[in-house]
């Protein structure tokens, strides 16, 4: 039975949120779980990342990624206190600590460090507080700093990066890899558990769905495939923007493709995520050799003809058509029994074209900082086709305690 093992940096607040139930996990289904702690900080810097890679991001997108990590830990029953960005090395001595501790009592020590940095919002770098975990858990506080223990961190994290690992956490289950807290429901599948699920709790009240997004982004085809029948079955009104997305990267400072700002790992692991989401949604996918995309026809296109959204979107990331080229969307219209001249001089019209600026203009003000980015009652506001679950509950009345929702932890 192959081991479930999970690497991971307590500096890591996302990694405190997974931490319990990949635990669970491994008890559900009867397999070892094997502790990996690893250096965040010289994951890093062996690929040529900057400690501090949110320091480089666009305001918008730090802002979103807060407010996911929040509403993921409200989710998780937890409450998260100190700085969401800590300094990458203030865990090192946490982490030679945890790797010089025996796996038998590695499970504890590493859940009092994640309680002192999280839950209490104590600094990782403090000796003090290292030497008290390590002396309460009958530990020599002299692991903090032995060469053993150094060496030993190094070599999870080496095996770690051979393995694919780019960042943390990031549970391995043979050979395959899932990064992140928010992917478990993956990994329960692939044990041959069960993924985590919560009743629904409708308020009764009707809400508006916006969907903004870019036929550019494989990541709004994956969620376009799905939000009909999210609106459906919430009954919500759904309301597509089409947005373009290279204006709104350039305008809030964001690289043109950020994929290939990405480190190799992370890229190839970003490919094997989206074809994973793309079979848990049971749809066709295929990226796109005609990568990246120029979508300024397909958008105004599709906000004079809607019902061309999904033929455009399934074209693009199905089919392996070149949305950048006319004659291809040309030929699209027509499939779908319309008319291409008259579809294209009511999609190039001034007010068309004004319609797409406003709607890239408007996301920008709420926030968004990729595509897709989706909108309930024009104030909560979701990054990414993986925050469908986080819809959903919006729609059913959830407000999260970041968004000025009540709080009754």
């Amino acid at each position: 039975m192959a081991q479930l093992e999970w690497f991971f940096d307590v500096i890591c607040p996302q990694a405190h949120l997974a931490a319990s139930r990949v635990e669970s996990l491994a008890r559900e289904t009867g397999h070892d779980l094997v502790l990996r702690p690893v250096s965040l900080a010289h994951l890093y810097e062996a690929q040529g990342l900057p400690l501090q890679p949110e320091a480089d991001w666009a305001e918008n997108k730090r802002h979103r990624h807060d407010h996911d990590v929040l509403r993921q830990a409200e989710l998780a029953g937890l409450r998260l206190r100190g700085d969401l960005h800590r300094p990458v090395r203030e865990s090192e001595a946490a982490q030679r600590l945890l790797a010089g501790t025996s796996p038998t009592q590695r499970s504890g020590v590493m859940h009092a460090l994640f309680n002192a940095a999280w839950e209490r919002g104590k600094a990782l770098d403090d000796t003090g507080l290292l030497r008290r975990i390590a002396e309460e858990h009958g530990l020599d506080p002299a692991l903090i700093d032995a060469d053993a223990s150094a060496s030993a961190l190094a070599a999870n994290t080496d095996e770690a990066l051979s393995r694919g690992v780019f960042g943390v956490p990031t549970v391995a289950f043979g050979e395959q890899l899932w990064w992140g807290a928010d992917r478990l429901d993956f990994v329960a599948r692939a044990m041959g558990g069960s993924a985590a699920t919560a009743p629904r709790q409708p308020d009764g009240h009707r809400r508006r769905l916006e969907v903004f997004h870019d036929f550019s982004s494989p990541f709004s085809y994956l969620a376009c495939t799905q939000v009909a029948r999210l609106a459906q079955e919430h009954d919500a009104e759904l309301v597509w923007r089409p947005m373009l997305l290279g204006a709104l990267f350039k305008s809030i400072g964001t690289p043109m493709m950020p994929i290939r700002a990405m480190s190799e790992n992370r890229q190839a692991w970003g490919l094997r995520d989206m074809q994973r989401w793309a079979t848990h949604w049971d749809v066709p996918f295929r990226f796109t050799s005609h990568f990246p995309l120029n979508t300024v026809l397909a958008l105004r296109v599709s906000a004079v003809a809607p019902d061309l959204i999904q033929p455009l979107y399934r074209a693009a990331w199905a089919d392996n058509r070149n949305l950048s080229e006319q004659e291809t969307v040309a030929a699209i219209v027509r499939e779908a029994g319309m008319d291409p001249e008259d579809l294209f001089a009511r999609a190039t019209a001034e007010e068309t074209k004004a319609l797409i600026k406003t709607n890239t203009q408007q996301a920008e003000a709420l926030g968004a900082c990729g595509a897709p980015t989706l909108v309930v009652d024009g104030r909560l506001v979701f990054w990414g086709q993986d925050r469908l679950d986080m819809v959903a509950r919006a729609l059913d009345g959830w407000v999260p305690a970041v968004d000025g929702g009540a709080d009754d932890r």
